[in-house]
């Protein structure tokens, strides 16, 4: 009897139920005049909130018969993929830019993902994904609607947690993340305002929202902040749906306010962050009133950067 063929899979990591701690350091360093609470999306499995659509992809993948999983990826959610189909046992494929961190490429890697290094951005990337994918029976993963069925559960978690939230304030790269809280908040009828943060130089859902034009891709995005170096985001249309939905505002942050922000998280609370998360912080002395009830979402780990 072969005992692997009918062995049930089982691929949690641990993902979810992340840690909600209160930010009372930067509350008094701020002046604030409520809460200021943070989601800690870095201590997922891998680092970051992406392993929480990683788990819906690969279990999708093996539902469908796939060959296995292809992404493109900034680091993060090559990392988090990676992971979950080295769980699974199958094949998991990752276009990146060049540029992109050996922390979070060492992460892929050391679980057997195939790097594919792109000499371009993270759209070119996404192109040569859907390319393989077509051609090789791969289940094409990345910010699309399953993935944002996974991240939901930050949304949910949130809306459980017997704090009423005001606001979230949350790093947009494609938006997938702040559309997925929002649709978890939903849910159970809460409707706390979205308020996202972009790094200035890949800022397209700033500039629409704040000309109320349509979004213009950004053919060379740049921004010190890795996990939203992305000039044409997939969900940039429905984060401002949701974004004018919940009566909320989008922020573009300059690299060197990201890094002060940074560095006042972990000297304030002893949480270090990457960039993309540490832009949140930025976002609490910009926004005009301090009567809030807010959480930032910390996505991943400061740690992913720092690797040589």
């Amino acid at each position: 009897m072969n005992t692997k063929s009918t062995k049930k899979v089982i691929l949690s990591l641990g993902e979810g139920n992340t840690p909600l701690i209160r930010l009372a350091n930067l509350e008094s360093k701020l002046d604030w005049k409520d809460e200021i609470w943070a989601k800690c999306e870095f201590l997922n499995p891998t680092g970051s909130f992406k392993d929480r659509g990683s788990i819906v992809e690969v279990s999708q993948s093996i539902k469908l018969g796939k060959k296995g999983v292809v992404c493109a990826s900034t680091g993060n959610m090559a990392a988090s993929l990676a992971a979950y189909s080295a769980k699974a046992g199958i094949q998991c494929v990752v276009t990146v830019p060049k540029s992109t961190s050996r922390g979070k490429l060492k992460q892929a890697q050391i679980c057997d993902a195939e790097i594919v290094e792109v000499n371009g951005n993270y759209d070119d990337c996404v192109k040569k994904a859907k390319r393989y994918s077509e051609e090789n029976n791969f289940l094409l993963c990345g910010d699309y609607e399953l993935r944002r069925l996974g991240q939901s559960t930050v949304g949910i978690e949130l809306a459980q947690s017997g704090i009423e939230l005001d606001a979230f304030i949350v790093p947009v790269g494609n938006g997938t993340l702040g559309c997925a809280i929002s649709q978890g908040f939903a849910m159970y009828g809460k409707f706390p305002a979205f308020i996202g943060v972009q790094g200035k130089g890949a800022d397209p859902i700033y500039q629409a929202w704040t000309s109320n034009s349509t979004m213009i891709r950004i053919i060379v995005p740049k921004t010190i902040a890795s996990a939203m170096n992305v000039g044409n985001p997939l969900d940039g249309n429905i984060t401002l749906d949701w974004i004018e939905k919940t009566n909320g505002q989008i922020f573009s942050i300059a690299d060197g306010e990201i890094q002060t922000a940074q560095y006042l998280l972990a000297k304030e609370e002893g949480l270090f962050v990457e960039k993309s998360a540490a832009a949140t912080v930025s976002v609490l002395e910009k926004i005009t009133t301090k009567e809030l009830t807010v959480v930032l979402i910390l996505s991943g780990n400061g740690l992913k950067e720092s690797y040589e």
